[in-house]
């Protein structure tokens, strides 16, 4: 899959232990709203809803494999122009908290755009009052590089963030310790490798 403004779905889902992350389809979209509606939820949240659910690319609907129920969110985008560097989000609804779905998932998007899109540097942001994400994102392996500003679609106002970065380098030692949970990507046309 090509990097930057070009970077598309493939349409396969990631699989993990518990949860698909795949494209969404209408109800789905929906399911998202719904959750992304919370205003425990809404409040920390740096992309809108739609931003989540709507994109035509990365955006991905996390879904319980056993009850097939929608738990939250994820996508990435490029960062401007830089090519190999992205940024991602991701989020769970309130009726899902505290059983590791966030890492899960996170993890799972960041395996997947390692190994299977080329990408050489993450990054992400949570507002600064969310110690729950500060954790997924820490868990997760990234690396706090600084704070700043950043516009709350729920709030519209602008709310303190902690800016963190993952590179390629980090997560492979970090793979090979065996530190982040095993994902992969449903096989299709061909063999995917896996990652160190």
């Amino acid at each position: 899959m090509a990097k930057g403004e070009d970077a598309e779905l493939t349409g396969s889902p990631i699989l993990t232990a518990r949860l698909i992350l795949k494209r969404p389809d209408a109800g789905e979209r929906a399911a998202i709203a719904a959750l992304a509606a919370n205003p425990r939820v809404a409040e920390n949240l740096a992309a809108a809803p739609e931003g989540f659910s709507g994109q035509p690319r990365g955006a991905y609907v996390v879904v319980e494999r056993g009850s097939a129920a929608v738990v939250g969110a994820a996508a990435f985008g490029p960062v401007g122009d830089r090519q190999a560097v992205a940024e991602i989000a991701s989020f769970v609804g309130e009726p899902f908290w505290g059983r590791g779905y966030a890492t899960e998932a996170t993890q799972a998007l960041i395996d997947s755009l390692f190994v299977d899109d080329d990408f050489l540097v993450l990054w992400c942001a949570n507002r600064a009052t969310n110690t729950r994400a500060r954790r997924v994102i820490e868990k997760c392996g990234f690396q706090f590089r600084g704070s700043g500003m950043m516009r709350s679609p729920a709030l519209r106002v602008a709310v303190p963030v902690e800016r963190f970065v993952l590179d390629r380098r980090n997560w492979e030692s970090l793979k090979a310790w065996g530190a982040n949970g095993s994902s992969k990507r449903r096989q299709t046309d061909e063999p995917r490798h896996d990652a160190a």
